[in-house]
Parts: C-alpha cells; sequence; structure tokens
C-alpha cells in the first residue's frame, strides 16, 4: 500500500490504496514501454546503470521506475543488480507460453484514453474514439490486436467447443476477427469450412503471416475495411461478433446485426460474444464498460438489449451460453 502514516487506526485508507495503485500502474506500463523486460530476459542481471544505457535512459529514471516493479514482483533487486522476477518469467518475454507484454503495451496507451475520461463524461463521448487515435499511431492499434490475440489464446477452446455450427455449413464471416484466432481454429476444427475475417488495416497487419503460418491460406481470406456500413455479403452459414458491440452504439449494433442477419442464409446463425451485463453490478464488468465510455463513449450491453437486437433482425432461438470466463456467447439463428 502508499501509505501517508504508520498509525494503526488510519492504515487501509482507501485514498492511499488509489494513489498508490496509479503509481504501480505508471510504473509497471513504463517498464514495459521502455523495454526493461525484454532487456532483462535477453541480457540477464543488469545495473541500473546497464539497464539505462541499454534502453537508452538514465539511470536514476531507471532506478526510480525499476524498484517500484520490483516491490511488486515483477522484477528482482539483488546485489545491485535487477533481474525479471516471478511474475515476469511467468507473463511476459518470448520464452513464456502466453506473453503478455502487449498487453501492459497497451495498458500504457489507455492511461492516455483514460486521462482525458472526465471531459469524455461532460461530452458524452471520447473527442477521440480509439480508431481515430490510431490514424495517428498505429503502434497503438497492432499493440491492442496483440493483447487481444493473446488473451484470446486462452479461451479460444472453450469458445470453439460451444459453437455449433448449422448443419453443413461451409462460410463463416468474422467481423472485427483482427488476429484471425478464432476463424483459424474453426477451421481447424470443421476441415470443411472457409473464413473471411473482417476489420481495419491495422488491426489486420499481423493476420495474414499468420494464416500463412497456419497453413490456412487457402481457407481464411482477409477482407479490409470497416463492417459499420455497407452490405456484408450473402450466403455465409455464419457470422461472428467477437467481443465488437461494446465499443459501438445501440443504434450501430441493431444496423449491424440487421445486415449480418441478411448475410446470411437461411438457418444461419450470429453468433455475439460478449461481457454481457447482468441485473446485478459486477465490478470487472462495470470496470470493462467504463473503459469502453473512455474509448469510444459505449458500454457493456444486457442479454435482453443483445437478444433483442438479434430478434428484430429476424432470428430466433436466442440462447445465451456462459464460458468458464468473463464472457458469453449468444446465439439467434436466421
Amino acid at each position: 500500500m502508499f501509505q501517508t502514516t504508520t498509525d494503526a487506526q488510519l492504515t487501509g485508507n482507501p485514498i492511499d490504496e488509489v494513489i498508490g495503485g496509479t503509481i504501480h500502474y505508471a510504473a509497471l506500463t513504463t517498464a514495459a514501454k521502455l523495454g526493461l523486460f525484454a532487456t532483462l530476459e535477453e541480457r540477464g542481471p543488469l545495473s541500473a546503470e546497464e539497464l539505462a544505457e541499454a534502453v537508452g535512459a538514465t539511470a536514476d529514471g531507471i532506478r526510480a521506475v525499476a524498484d517500484v516493479v520490483a516491490v511488486l514482483g515483477w522484477l528482482t533487486l539483488e546485489d545491485g543488480r535487477y533481474r525479471n522476477g516471478p511474475l515476469a518469467e511467468r507473463w511476459l518475454g518470448e520464452k513464456v507460453e502466453y506473453d503478455f507484454t502487449p498487453a501492459l503495451l497497451w495498458a500504457y496507451e489507455l492511461i492516455n484514453v483514460m486521462w482525458e475520461l472526465p471531459q469524455a463524461v461532460r461530452d458524452g463521448k471520447p473527442a477521440q474514439s480509439l480508431w481515430e487515435r490510431w490514424e495517428n499511431n498505429p503502434d497503438a492499434g497492432r499493440d491492442f490486436s496483440e493483447y487481444m490475440k493473446i488473451k484470446s489464446r486462452l479461451t479460444v477452446d472453450s469458445i470453439v467447443d460451444a459453437i455449433e455450427l448449422p448443419e453443413g455449413a461451409r462460410r463463416l464471416l468474422d467481423l472485427g476477427g483482427s488476429h484471425g484466432l478464432h476463424s483459424m481454429a474453426m477451421c481447424r476444427r470443421h476441415p470443411e469450412l472457409t473464413a473471411t475475417i473482417m476489420d481495419l488495416e491495422e488491426a489486420l497487419a499481423n493476420t495474414g503471416p499468420a494464416v500463412e503460418k497456419a497453413g490456412l491460406a487457402d481457407r481464411v481470406s482477409l477482407r479490409r475495411g470497416s463492417f459499420l456500413s455497407g452490405d456484408l455479403g450473402s450466403d455465409y452459414d455464419v457470422v461472428f461478433l467477437f467481443e465488437i458491440v461494446h465499443n459501438h452504439t445501440d443504434e450501430e449494433n441493431r444496423d449491424l446485426i440487421a445486415r449480418a442477419a441478411k448475410a446470411l442464409r437461411p438457418g444461419g446463425r450470429i453468433v455475439v460474444l460478449e461481457d454481457v451485463r447482468g441485473a446485478e453490478l459486477d465490478a470487472h464488468n462495470v470496470a470493462f464498460s467504463l473503459a469502453m465510455f473512455a474509448c469510444s463513449g459505449d458500454r457493456t450491453y444486457s442479454f435482453p438489449e443483445i437478444s433483442g437486437w438479434l430478434t428484430d433482425a429476424g432470428l430466433g432461438g436466442v440462447q445465451q451460453i456462459q464460458l468458464p470466463s468473463s464472457v458469453s456467447l449468444v446465439i439467434g439463428t436466421k
């Protein structure tokens, strides 16, 4: 805790926790942004002076940041030399199974987004959406896409297990599919299936090579552009809207799902993957919803809202499938 007193009756001051959390957040994301974890993974224990020289910074600045990160357990400090701690060795770097470095790089950008939250609350939306920000800062868009990719690796199997395709399904349209993990996993599971991933240029920056590496270039194609307007195609058996409706207004989602429904053949399905808002306040969902408001002026939605969009688009048999994480599948059939 970031303490301003040692008085036992005053410790646990919640305001201190807020201030301390802010400092911890800034130190950890700065360490990732400067490349401290990657440098230590490659070169081993280094002094503050050596680490500063390696990343192009000052020794005093590196020491100030690294000491906080060491207190948090992401680094260790022994005999004046820093090395990656147990948390970094588990979650960061090229050698780990799940490298969440892109999450910290995205969190660094999120600081800038959240800094403008008071004005966004006054105006009802941020001055710039994420996509507008990314036009001038494509690296942030790529960091976000890579974060979504590594996060999705934790849940992709359970998602694919839960999705039942229509009989004889051949064509999948993956709107906002970005990294392509879900489309590729579906194609591996269903050898007769082909997929089209539609997303913005920056979101698809690394998707083509990933599809090639997976040996699926003949079955997974990329369509660059916005899915918020225009014709989406036709005769698809299934359309994915995975973790995108929270980035759009009720009106936009209603229109998007109506156009997605038109792209389906009879018997086809729309599959929505979302952090569905429940009747009771949930700490994760409300925090996520606030972040979405700061990023795009939008929020998380409830099952009745999502179900209503599907029903109004002419789909029936709407069901919600809770996955072993914070997200659910909401599925409707044409």
